[in-house]
């Protein structure tokens, strides 16, 4: 049974860090086990510094932008930028665990549950959540979930793979949002609900910090 609240008690209020504090406090978490509540308190713990954030904003007319800020072993650390419509693929996250923090505006996020394809064997490979391939795949949407600056930690975990994300069309803001993965990766899964199939789709990003060799948009 759950505790009775305390009478006058609020949560802390989230004390303002850096990009370059985000990072810190995420690297310091890999000396213990990593897991969705741990990394998702970090998370909540902290607003980040917008002169800091400034860097990593950019915004494109015909697609969402992904912006690497840190790539290390055991996270991928990034900012999403979405302008009103923009927004992904339904997609898996290759069973990695993933956290999404709204920074500006809001994001619509729906979550899918797989019910079955034509292709179930292809699920069993090692280093990948699947081969994709699929023709008859069965998804069914979850109510749609709105994540806004201040709210809860948007996550992907073990039993939840499965999602898309997006500004909604009738948006009259702009909307950033902080991702952080663990582990990094370069490929999804991405389902064409209409077809009912699947595909293994790579994953570029839009820039990224010197020194990260990384697939960048536009690379042959």
């Amino acid at each position: 049974m759950d505790a009775a609240p305390r009478t006058g008690y609020s949560p802390p209020v989230p004390r303002t860090v850096s990009v370059e504090g985000v990072v810190d406090l995420l690297r310091g978490a890999e000396g213990a086990p990593i897991t969705s509540d741990r990394i998702a308190d970090l998370l909540s713990e902290v607003e980040i510094d917008e002169g800091s954030l400034r860097p990593f904003v950019r915004f494109a007319d015909d697609h969402y932008t992904r912006n690497l800020i840190h790539r290390d072993r055991w996270f991928d650390i990034m900012t999403l930028c979405w302008a009103p419509g923009q927004g992904t693929p339904v997609h898996t996250h290759n069973g990695q665990l993933g956290w999404a923090k709204v920074l500006r505006g809001a994001i619509e996020c729906v979550e899918y549950a797989w019910k079955g394809c034509d292709r179930p064997e292809n699920q069993n490979v090692a280093g990948l959540d699947c081969l994709a391939g699929g023709n008859q795949v069965k998804l069914d949407a979850r109510p749609k979930l709105v994540c806004t600056p201040g709210g809860a930690v948007n996550r992907v975990t073990r039993q939840v793979t499965i999602h898309s994300l997006g500004n909604p069309a009738g948006s009259a803001e702009r909307a950033v949002s902080l991702h952080v993965y663990s582990l990094p990766f370069d490929s999804c899964v991405s389902f064409d609900l209409a077809r009912g199939s699947c595909f293994r789709r790579d994953l570029r990003f839009d820039s990224a910090r010197e020194g990260y060799d990384v697939p960048l948009r536009g690379d042959g």
